[in-house]
């Protein structure tokens, strides 16, 4: 297969990831923080190891892969106890990490700063792996042949700049990312249908392996249990792993404790997280078992592609390479991004409080992100050749299971002291160093050979006190989580709690200026609005809850030495009398406030009512005169073509049309009147797309009688205009306008339409008199007629074109214009037709 061909499918997969997120963050934010997603997401567990090691694992040790999924399942179990506590803990103190949490738990010390210098040098194998798994493929697809370019280094950088990008756009590292959460969970359904396709797809080509692999003695063995004692604690052992490690992995807390946007969500991931899977280890084993006897010469971890490529076609072998793709690139992205929060909340923060650099904190996540990538990058360029996918990927559990005694213990034992919870991190720490990390240097030729022998056969790095028979792996997860939690317990046991830290208050006006001077003038408006009415010490913890999200929680504390005090130990009855007093006496003033504010809005809306009740006989008033003359008329009219039934043709035709002339006149009031009782009651909009130009034109044919009767000439200079507003309401005021320019002309009218910028713009303009100086103020007033009527044309035209969120004025011409705008499109709903 084409090398360039492969290289630029893989590069067009990274960019649909960045698509997948910017959706994430715009229209698809509530798929990415439903259920569904936060459970595909827990899938990020799932990595390259799971894609190619697995298989590789089970063609080499049989059903021993099963035992790193059944640790996570049973673990599963424990939700309901263990992560809804963490979870209320999480957000009460805004933890980002396991590490926030040792913090939170003991108290200020170097454990923070060694869980996250630790878990950076742990977890490069893991990462490395990731990167070992991309290139691996991309060379073997494209024919062993070395790209122009080492693949993984451009991929590498890809990653960083997508978890930059989606990850630490603001230094709140708490915060949501619902774009980063969408990516994680569409890669987890990538990487699932891809393997679930390769392995139907193999296995309808090839048959069942099953009946062959028992028939042969070399595969016999891969179907059958561990035997022996040495079998059975691998197992045992090997769950216990992968549950600690699901636990304490950063990016499994990122994704399941930082991401969860609501604690409902673990009730849907506890089963479809296992039944995840459940599906995805269905095709390992009779892959496994096609590759051990088709390909006996092939790499057990290349399986996955090989099969495809070889018996059925190049396409699914490429569909494979990319379910590996987002198999690596999801954990990649997490996992950094966790690390660079722990290397900014307990490496960084500090240091550039010292410098007073904080505010290049962001920044420094950025580089660390980076930099994390780059470190991996380096260690699958030094020792990623020696190991297999899994035995790198075990490497790196073995370094997060320390974690382990320190934070369960601290989670619900009462008597583990800062003391036992630091000796037993440094313990574990240094054994797994000796036992794990450094042979896998030694293996891959960066320390001399005959450091795998040890200074004496009891120092045996892989045999620690002659023990024998048991893998690398086993022993080196055995020997350190022992040492960790004999020292965790042991030193607890012996030590005693050193003196309770004295509590801290302060006043809420200081403690705000700290928060806006680190987080900013909105955060800060924040925290007072969260904060008023606790007490000190209250404030001083929500403060520092706060303030440790973004820069750690060393570091928040360090800065609140500064805004706060001790606190009285035990305080005495009479101060505490004296703080109930003040926190009565705070809320009786609120409530005055209350009171006042209250006060003043009823004073308002009786106002309000009183100038609509005097506005309700000012029109009944004004009605009840201009109804009359109309009404008059009509009748007698209506009285004189009744009583003369032998009027000629001629006056009969002109007294009708008087009658029609009344009638019109009369409808005319009533409208007005019904439209500013529809105003008055805030009767809604009903928007649609409307054409505007042919709104005008039916406003001109319905006014053209009138018009042709006084002999004034009718002009216009229509636009083509669209526009999403309340069709009715646009010809009311059309027609308000029109009529009152002909009230007024001499011998013609013009009406304009064009747009101004995100508007359209009406004219209507007559040659008539104009108004008088004296009256233009008072125009648009309900109940001005300068020409009879009831003075509600223009009012109501006003009302309406605000109601639709335009303006309208009076223009300083020759003759009378009259002006208004309407938005093209709607920013805002404002019923009741004013502003």
């Amino acid at each position: 297969m084409s090398t360039l061909w492969v290289l630029l499918i893989l590069f067009l997969y990274l960019a649909s990831l960045f698509l997948v997120a910017l959706w994430g963050e715009g229209r698809g934010r509530t798929l990415a923080q439903s259920a569904h997603a936060y459970a595909f997401s827990l899938a990020v567990y799932a990595t390259a190891w799971t894609f190619f090691g697995s298989v590789g694992r089970a063609a080499t040790e049989g059903m021993g892969f099963l035992s790193i999924y059944l640790g996570p399942t049973l673990v599963l179990l424990l939700w309901p106890l263990l992560h809804g506590r963490l979870l209320q803990l999480a957000r009460t103190h805004r933890l980002t990490s396991w590490a926030d949490f040792l913090f939170l738990r003991y108290g200020p010390g170097p454990l923070g700063s060694l869980v996250a210098g630790f878990l950076v040098v742990g977890l490069l194998p893991y990462l490395a792996l990731q990167l070992k798994a991309i290139a691996q493929g991309f060379l073997f697809l494209s024919g062993g042949r070395a790209p122009l370019v080492d693949v993984a280094l451009p991929t590498a950088l890809l990653l960083a700049l997508f978890a930059i990008l989606f990850g630490t756009r603001h230094l709140d590292p708490s915060e949501k990312h619902p774009g980063l959460v969408l990516a994680v969970a569409f890669e987890s359904g990538v990487k699932l249908l891809a393997f679930l396709l390769v392995g139907g797809v193999v296995l309808w080509q090839l048959g069942n392996p099953f009946p062959q692999a028992q028939e042969d003695p070399r595969l016999r063995p891969l179907l059958l249990p561990h035997e022996g004692l040495s079998g059975h604690l691998a197992w045992v052992s090997l769950v216990l792993l992968s549950g600690l490690a699901f636990l304490f992995l950063p990016r499994q807390f990122h994704v399941s404790v930082v991401e969860n946007a609501n604690p409902h969500h673990l009730r849907l991931a506890a089963w479809l997280f296992p039944l995840y899977l459940l599906l995805i280890n269905l095709p390992v084993v009779p892959l496994a078992l096609w590759g051990r006897l088709l390909l006996p010469q092939k790499n057990p971890d290349l399986y996955v592609l090989a099969l495809p490529l070889e018996f059925v076609s190049p396409g699914l072998a490429l569909l494979a390479f990319l379910g590996g793709v987002s198999a690596a690139t999801a954990m990649v992205i997490v996992e950094s991004l966790a690390l660079s929060i722990l290397i900014s909340n307990h490496l960084l923060s500090p240091l550039l409080l010292r410098r007073k650099a904080l505010g290049s904190l962001l920044v420094g996540r950025r580089i660390s992100i980076l930099l994390v990538m780059l470190l991996a990058y380096l260690y699958f360029r030094l020792a990623g050749e020696a190991y297999a996918l899994v035995a790198m990927g075990l490497i790196s559990f073995v370094a997060v299971a320390q974690l382990a005694p320190a934070s369960l213990l601290g989670l619900f034992w009462r008597g583990a002291t800062p003391q036992g919870a630091l000796a037993g991190l440094l313990g574990g720490m240094l054994v797994w160093a000796y036992t794990l990390f450094l042979p896998a240097l030694a293996r891959s030729g960066w320390l001399p050979p005959s450091f795998l022998e040890g200074p004496h056969p009891l120092l045996h790095p892989e045999g620690l006190l002659g023990i024998q028979g048991l893998d690398p792996v086993t022993h080196g997860f055995l020997a350190s989580l022992g040492v960790n939690l004999a020292l965790a317990v042991g030193v607890s046991l012996f030590t005693r709690k050193g003196r309770i830290p004295v509590g801290r208050t302060g006043e809420l006006t200081e403690l705000t200026a700290l928060v806006e001077r680190v987080l900013g003038p909105e955060v800060g408006k924040a925290f007072r609005e969260e904060a008023l009415g606790l007490t000190g010490p209250q404030a001083v913890a929500l403060a520092e809850s706060w303030l440790s999200a973004s820069l750690g929680p060393a570091t928040a504390r360090l800065l609140l030495l500064s805004a706060t005090r001790e606190a009285p130990e035990a305080p005495s009855p009479f101060e505490a009398l004296l703080e109930e007093a003040a926190r009565e006496s705070r809320e009786v003033r609120a409530y005055a406030r209350a009171l006042e504010e209250a006060k003043r809005e009823l004073s308002e809306a009786y106002e309000r009512l009183k100038a609509l009740d005097q506005a309700k006989d000012e029109i009944l008033a004004a009605v009840s005169h201009e109804l009359k003359t109309p009404l008059t008329a009509v009748r007698a009219l209506a009285e004189i073509l009744e009583a003369n039934p032998d009027l000629e043709e001629e006056e009969r035709r002109r007294f009708t049309a008087l009658l029609a002339k009344e009638a019109a006149r009369l409808s005319r009031l009533v409208e007005e009147v019904l439209a500013y009782t529809r105003l008055q009651a805030g009767v809604p909009l009903a928007r649609s797309p409307t054409d505007l130009k042919a709104l005008a034109e039916e406003a001109l044919a319905l006014v053209e009688p009138l018009a042709r009767e006084k002999g004034i000439a009718m002009e216009c200079q229509l636009a083509g205009v669209q526009a999403l507003t309340d069709r009715d309401r646009v010809l009311q005021v059309l027609l308000n306008l029109l009529h009152n320019a002909l009230r007024h002309a001499r011998s013609r009218v013009r009406l304009e339409l064009t747009t101004a910028g995100p508007e359209a713009l009406f004219r209507i303009q007559d040659d008539g008199p104009g108004v008088p100086e004296e009256a233009r103020a008072l125009v648009f007033e309900p109940f001005q007629s300068f020409s009879g009527g009831t003075g509600l044309g223009l009012f109501l035209a006003r009302k309406l074109v605000e109601g639709l969120g335009g303006r309208i004025w009076l223009e300083n011409e020759g003759g009378a214009v009259f002006a208004f705008t309407l938005p093209l499109e709607v920013a805002h709903e404002n019923p009741g037709g004013g502003r």
